[in-house]
């Protein structure tokens, strides 16, 4: 009996020994947070009422009415008003809105009043979206049964490009979390960077090529995604206003990169971070339009204003692009993390260390 509760605290021990040597050894860390990260974000997602907040567009002679009782009944409806039938079109076929009704007040027939062009770039949306404005058309007319609505596309989404937001976003994110980041720590562990130190090179030199490093990678890998999936049947100004949106995407990511790497001390370190970190930012982005949580989420990572605002101008058609809030928030986040740079730069005793 003696010897099996020895080798009982034997065991355990080795169990204890394992389990402290498991939080000091970062693969183990990354296999255990990563799983749990996913389980995290889809616990959310599935935890959630999927039914999102959409942006309809009305406009119209008499339509005030209409617009009053979706305010006073529905609250995931948020209108918005339109002097112009046209412009709540082109909003919706910009990704700006979800959806554009256009009331004509004359005509006899329900079903003829209403001209309704939704968003087609998310196929479950359009159905839901379809669904749910001939309910509250038919709650507004109290009408037990609806008549066949006319719903339109806003424009038309060709299928080579509608998946083009999707890999530059999970293209431009590894390049700066994970290729970045692991470069400098690499050039600490091969003292390559202490080398460079020794010449006239300051720290901000050594930054400044790391981040124009990735914005040529990333320029170079997203023209030939692009060329591959038929972007450049695009207006030169789309394909312009695109690559501008890349350059401060990269600059924002290069920039978490970079961070990531000059807060720790080896190069496996730095990969293990920028890996555990990568699905919790690139998620968000994906989901945002699933639940309501998921689209507050999402407000909070660059990578939801990336894919937003690559989406308007690769892949939706409309005139009316509107990227202020897109274009704004990657120009803050990339401030963020270069002013963190920057003060760390100043304080700290060594770049090398």
């Amino acid at each position: 009996m003696q010897i099996f509760f020895n080798k009982i605290k034997v065991i355990s021990l080795i169990i204890l020994k394992d389990l402290k040597e498991s939080l000091k050894n970062r693969t183990a860390i990354m296999i255990i947070l990563l799983p749990l990260f996913a389980s995290l974000m889809f616990s959310l997602v599935s935890g959630e009422q999927l039914m999102r907040n959409f942006n309809l567009g009305i406009s119209g002679e008499g339509s005030e009415e209409i617009a009053a009782f979706i305010d006073d009944n529905f609250q995931n409806f948020n209108v918005n008003k339109y002097s112009e039938a046209e412009a709540g079109r082109q909003d919706t076929a910009s990704g700006n809105i979800d959806a554009a009704l256009i009331y004509y007040q004359d005509r006899e027939n329900i079903e003829d009043r209403y001209q309704i062009y939704l968003d087609s770039r998310d196929t479950i949306n359009f159905f839901i979206l379809r669904e749910n404005i001939s309910q509250i058309l038919s709650s507004y007319h109290r009408l037990d049964q609806g008549p066949q609505f006319n719903f339109e596309s806003a424009a038309e989404f060709e299928a080579a490009s509608a998946i083009l937001p999707v890999w530059l976003t999970v293209t431009i994110t590894m390049i700066g979390l994970m290729l970045i980041s692991g470069s400098l720590s690499e050039e600490k562990d091969n003292y390559t960077l202490a080398a460079l130190m020794v010449t006239k090179l300051k720290a901000s030199d050594i930054i400044i090529a790391k981040s124009l490093f990735a914005l040529v990678l990333t320029l170079i890998t997203s023209v030939l995604m692009g060329a591959l999936n038929g972007v450049l049947v695009l207006s030169f100004n789309r394909l312009l206003l695109s690559l501008f949106i890349i350059t401060i995407a990269s600059f924002v990511f290069s920039g978490l990169g970079l961070i990531i790497s000059i807060f720790t001390n080896s190069q496996a370190s730095a990969r293990s971070i920028s890996t555990v970190i990568y699905f919790p930012i690139i998620f968000p982005a994906l989901v945002a339009d699933v639940s309501p949580l998921t689209q507050r989420l999402a407000l909070f990572f660059p990578s939801h204003y990336l894919y937003r605002a690559l989406d308007k101008t690769l892949v939706y058609q409309g005139a009316n692009i509107n990227l202020f809030i897109e274009i704004t928030a990657l120009t803050l986040f990339a401030l963020l993390f270069y002013i963190i740079i920057y003060v760390y730069l100043r304080k700290a005793d060594s770049f090398v260390e």
